[in-house]
């Protein structure tokens, strides 16, 4: 078998999301002639997508060393960088590639990531921003822009932002719980535990909305807080915190219900309260 049939078989491997059929089809292309560049990539996009980053990092440098010019590999290399935790990194691959493509709303949300990432908000809404204004009703951008906000301390702008979104979705179920996490912190209990309510009327096993309804709870009292917290640790166990969480509200039930809501415990286990994940 040639070292192109090797080659041509991984990449529609890759096309097929076969990431592991990918990668050996491959490295068997690579291990016949490790300067086909076009393998050398798609390899590191299969394992980029598998979640082996340490092995696609590599790959991806390897590729910008034979073209450091590579767009593609420039734009994926800075989402690896960012999954793996290198954020500043990740921020001077996105900013070659918007030298040439400044409008482009993928790169826009990298580099808002990023910047966020860098603890950096302001400049992060600005790329948000100026991403929303070339991709106009997505929803996950419009997800960014209040997290951005959020990160800025301007709940005002937080709350507009997703309210903004359940215009352009009415349906999201994400804008449902993070508009639910701002009653919470508004202390309006009724009306966020109906939206987690609701979101779990339609989504029974939503990890963010169970464990929202548990903290909203066990802030309003006169409820059977051990079965809701077995319950979120069930549902919830992968959620970061979710130990520290379970323990903040523990402590909390050892209080009379008419002591909970405004007590500086109440306001530890709302400030664990989760919004729902951004998957872009």
């Amino acid at each position: 078998m040639t070292t192109m049939s090797f080659a041509d078989m991984g990449l529609a491997a890759l096309k097929r999301r076969q990431y592991d059929a990918a990668i050996n089809m491959l490295r068997q292309a690579l291990g016949e002639d490790e300067d086909n560049l076009e393998a050398r990539f798609g390899l590191a996009r299969a394992l980029h997508e598998k979640g082996s980053l340490t092995e696609a990092l590599g790959e991806y440098r390897t590729v910008l060393q034979s073209d450091e010019g590579h767009e593609e590999c420039l734009h994926h290399i800075a989402r690896a960088l960012l999954e793996n935790g290198d954020a500043r990194s990740a921020l001077n691959h996105v900013d070659i590639v918007l030298r040439l493509h400044p409008t482009d709303p993928d790169l826009l949300v990298l580099r808002g990531q990023a910047l966020l990432d860098l603890e950096q908000p302001e400049y992060a809404l600005s790329a948000f921003q100026s991403a929303a204004h070339h991709r106009p009703g997505d929803t996950k951008i419009h997800q960014l822009i209040a997290a951005a906000h959020r990160a800025n301390d301007d709940p005002e702008g937080e709350k507009r932002a997703i309210e903004q979104l359940l215009r352009i979705d009415p349906a999201s179920l994400a804008a449902k719980n993070d508009l639910g996490v701002i009653h919470l912190r508004e202390g309006h209990l009724i009306s966020a535990f109906e939206a987690f309510e609701l979101i779990l009327s339609q989504d029974a096993e939503n990890p963010e909305a169970t464990l929202n309804r548990a903290i909203t709870l066990t802030v309003m009292g006169g409820m059977d807080d051990q079965a809701i917290w077995d319950r979120v640790m069930e549902i919830s166990a992968d959620l970061d915190g979710i130990d520290e969480t379970r323990a903040l509200a523990d402590d909390l039930a050892k209080l009379p219900d008419k002591d909970r809501k405004d007590s500086e415990k109440a306001a530890k286990l709302i400030a664990c309260a989760a919004y729902a994940p951004v998957d872009v």
